[in-house]
C-alpha cells in the first residue's frame, strides 16, 4: 500500500478526518453565535451530512412537513428520489473517476478531511442550539444510508491506494448495488426517521 510522509494511506485518511472534525467542531463554536443569532436553522444546515432534510433546496418545499416525512405525496417522493438519485450518483462516479488517477491519494484525503469538517460542523452546531438532544439529531442525517455508503467509501478509498482500475472486477457490482441500497434507504427511510424526531422538537 502507498505510503505518505512514512505513514500507510489509511492512516493518512483517518488523520485527515479527525482534522476536518477537528475544524470543523472549532469553526462551529466561533461562528456558531452569529449563525444562530442569524436564525440559521438545523434543518437548513443538514444536507450538509447526506441526510433528506437538506434536499428542501431541490424540491421548492421547505415545510416542517415535508422535511418529516409527513404526507409525502406520490410527486413528492418522485423529486426526493431524482434529487438523491442524482447527488450520489455523481458523487460515486466522481470518487471512481478520481480513484483512478494519480491524484487519488490527495483526493480522497481531500473527500476525508471535508466528510470530517462537515460532520464536525453539524454535530457542534446542532449541539449549540439543540443541546444534548443534537446528537440523535445528528444521527437522523446519517441514518440508515450511510450504513450502505460508508462501507463503499471506504473500499474505495483504500484501494485507490494502488488505483481503482487496479480493483476486482466482482467488487463493482457489490458497491453499485451498496450504493443503491443507500439511496432507496435515503429517499423511502430516513425520512421517516426524521417523522419519528419531530415528534420531540
Amino acid at each position: 500500500m502507498r505510503r505518505l510522509f512514512s505513514i500507510s494511506f489509511y492512516q493518512v485518511l483517518i488523520l485527515c478526518f479527525f482534522c476536518g472534525l477537528l475544524a470543523g467542531t472549532v469553526s462551529a463554536n466561533l461562528l456558531g453565535p452569529e449563525i444562530l443569532a442569524g436564525e440559521l436553522s438545523v434543518l437548513e444546515m443538514e444536507g450538509a451530512a447526506g441526510g433528506t432534510a437538506g434536499m428542501t433546496a431541490g424540491t421548492g418545499d421547505g415545510n416542517m412537513e415535508f422535511l418529516t416525512g409527513v404526507s409525502l405525496n406520490q410527486e413528492q417522493r418522485k423529486v426526493l428520489w431524482s434529487y438523491v438519485f442524482r447527488q450520489r450518483a455523481k458523487e460515486f462516479g466522481l470518487a471512481v473517476l478520481v480513484g483512478m488517477t494519480p491524484f487519488s491519494a490527495l483526493g480522497f484525503s481531500a473527500a476525508a478531511f471535508a466528510g470530517g469538517l462537515g460532520s464536525g460542523f453539524l454535530l457542534s452546531m446542532v449541539t449549540l442550539e439543540i443541546g444534548i438532544g443534537g446528537m440523535p439529531i445528528f444521527l437522523m442525517t446519517l441514518l440508515p444510508q450511510w450504513l450502505c455508503y460508508a462501507p463503499v467509501w471506504i473500499v474505495l478509498a483504500l484501494k485507490s491506494a494502488d488505483g481503482l482500475e487496479q480493483m476486482k472486477l466482482r467488487l463493482w457490482p457489490v458497491l453499485a448495488a451498496a450504493v443503491l441500497a443507500g439511496m432507496c434507504l435515503e429517499t423511502w427511510v430516513n425520512p421517516y426517521f426524521w417523522k419519528f424526531m419531530g415528534t420531540f422538537m
